[in-house]
């Protein structure tokens, strides 16, 4: 867990004004209610204190506006917490972005993802029930490797293979980070349907 919260890529950043209320439409009312859920935060008693969970929107092509590192525990989000990346190699360990922040040490998964799949949103969440329900297989969740760790090009890579094979909403267990969970969709709306019923699922399992 040491690295939990970490950036652990190679950062070209620019620093740069942050971007304007049109490109954060949608985006900022997904992330306030993941907050709100409690699968974004901070929470002292976990992780060290470090906050946990981010959320993304492409805007063209691979380019994808993200929620800055260290922001967990902010209830909604300025226009500074938003960081753009500009372009990515998950193979080489490195991105590019601009912005007022830096970008959230989850950001070279979400940017594998999109890379790999036609989503428009992409969030990073921590669920410890439903995560430890997918890794045992109490849920039918595809899973990374446990040999993959938090913010890797290893974990990133097993997004990808995860996120080419699926056509629709999904979501993925990150066995090899702790009560962390990868989630993609075409619109805020289907995200957080996807997510709230997966969540549900856990409860009539138990």
């Amino acid at each position: 867990m040491a690295s939990d919260g970490v950036i652990q890529f190679q950062l070209h950043h620019r620093d740069a004004p942050p971007p304007d209320a049109a490109a954060t439409q949608g985006l900022s009312g997904l992330r306030d209610a993941l907050h709100a859920r409690g699968w974004i935060g901070r929470d002292p008693a976990r992780y060290g204190g470090l906050g946990y969970g981010n959320v993304s929107r492409r805007l063209e092509a691979d380019a994808f506006l993200v929620s800055a590192t260290q922001t967990g525990h902010l209830s909604t989000l300025a226009a500074v917490d938003w960081v753009t990346l500009t372009a990515a190699s998950p193979a080489t360990n490195q991105l590019w972005s601009e912005g007022a922040g830096k970008p959230s040490s989850e950001s070279l998964t979400h940017a594998a993802i999109y890379q790999a799949c036609v989503a428009t949103f992409v969030c990073h969440i921590h669920h410890p029930a439903l995560w430890r329900a997918a890794c045992t297989g109490a849920i039918a969740l595809p899973k990374t490797p446990a040999s993959a760790t938090y913010g890797t090009p290893a974990m990133a890579a097993a997004l990808s293979e995860i996120a080419s094979c699926e056509t629709g909403p999904f979501a993925a267990a990150m066995s090899g980070h702790e009560d962390g969970l990868m989630a993609a969709a075409d619109s805020p709306e289907a995200l957080l349907e996807l997510l709230d019923r997966l969540s549900a699922e856990v409860v009539t399992a138990r």
